[in-house]
């Protein structure tokens, strides 16, 4: 069991709440409170964060916003966010889901449950660091966090939603295998790899492409950059777990 302590940021625009939840926080985290969104995002620039506690309904910048913010951040990468939040709706939980949190809780939250749910985001970042690394990059969340549950059982799933940000994090970072999205905005699979293969040295890092289409000009336009595997899109769990076990015995 992991037994060092998390560093929390709690945001919230309700200093009573941000004050409760502190409070039950303390005996088992560091903890760092900022009131709004705008406060988060120059926090998490400076100063290292392993969980971040965030509430929906906040002026100016909402939750959304402010997690949609901590996507395009590399300081945020593997970074797990809860909301905390007295918003309960139908709505507000599949925007949530939608969004890619890594959790959900309605306000008022209890003691017991608001520590065991950070207990249990930091010791999944520590475990995930002794796994193997999979990259997935798509613009779509929802679908990142699909493969996220495909995976997250054995691999460290680190999911990026832009290829700009995925290209920052791969000059610091080297995972064991990419799964790219082929339909990306801006860059598409084939302008991706192009990059990629720029930067990489002479030991190429593994790619699988997902596409909603896997026809011959898309075969065609992958196949100078010599990917893996083409996947189509919904891929299985079975499928995606079997190509990328085949892929990392090589």
């Amino acid at each position: 069991m992991e037994t060092g302590r998390p560093r929390v940021l709690i945001v919230d625009d309700d200093a009573q709440a941000l004050e409760i939840m502190s409070l039950y926080l303390r005996e088992i985290a560091d903890v760092t409170t900022v009131i709004g969104g705008k406060q988060a995002i120059e926090y998490v620039q400076q100063q290292p964060v392993d969980v971040i506690l965030l509430d929906v309904n906040m002026p100016i910048m909402n939750g959304f916003k402010v997690l949609e913010q901590f996507h395009n951040m590399k300081e945020c990468i593997n970074i797990p966010v809860m909301f905390v939040t007295e918003l309960s709706g139908k709505s507000t939980v599949m925007n949530s889901i939608f969004m890619g949190s890594d959790g959900f809780l309605v306000k008022p939250v209890d003691k017991v449950t608001l520590q065991q749910k950070v207990k249990e985001l930091y010791q999944k970042k520590n475990r995930a660091l002794k796994q193997k690394t999979i990259l997935a990059i798509d613009d779509d969340m929802a679908y990142l966090k699909t493969i996220d549950s495909y995976l997250r059982d054995t691999y460290n799933v680190i999911i990026i939603n832009s290829a700009k940000l995925a290209l920052s994090y791969l000059m610091q970072h080297r995972p064991d295998l990419i799964l790219l999205d082929y339909q990306m905005p801006l860059y598409n699979g084939s302008s991706f790899m192009n990059m990629l293969n720029r930067q990489s040295d002479a030991n190429p890092i593994p790619v699988i492409i997902l596409s909603g289409v896997i026809d011959k000009e898309v075969l065609k336009d992958c196949s100078a950059y010599k990917p893996e595997a083409c996947l189509v899109k919904p891929v299985s769990k079975e499928m995606l777990l079997e190509n990328i076990e085949r892929i990392l015995k090589k």
